[in-house]
């Protein structure tokens, strides 16, 4: 069985997020403290149930793959009420939800 380590993408954005705030000062405490919030307790959940079960071949079977498509739909529902949240903290005055590919 896989171990549950932390994604690296989630690290490697956490100390960004960290980084900045030093730079940045008090100021970007908030914004710094809600991106961590939804890195640690939002996106690192999903990711670390689906990168072990995609590591035991869960992808394989069509059951998994529907569930894990019904999660994501939940966690981008989730993602998008904190990418308004960050956006309007930062200071963007365009909603980045509503860019298209």
């Amino acid at each position: 069985m896989a171990t549950r380590k932390q994604p690296w993408t989630v690290y490697f954005h956490c100390s960004i997020i960290l980084a900045r705030s030093k730079k940045y000062g008090p100021r970007s405490q908030e914004f710094t403290k809600l991106a961590i919030i939804v890195l640690n307790q939002i996106v690192r959940p999903f990711t670390v149930k689906w990168h072990a079960l995609s590591l035991q071949g869960g992808f394989d079977d069509p059951e998994h793959c529907k569930v894990f498509q019904q999660e994501l739909r939940i966690l981008q529902v989730k993602l998008m009420v904190y990418t308004r949240m960050l956006g309007h903290m930062a200071g963007v005055e365009r909603d980045l939800t509503e860019l298209e590919d």
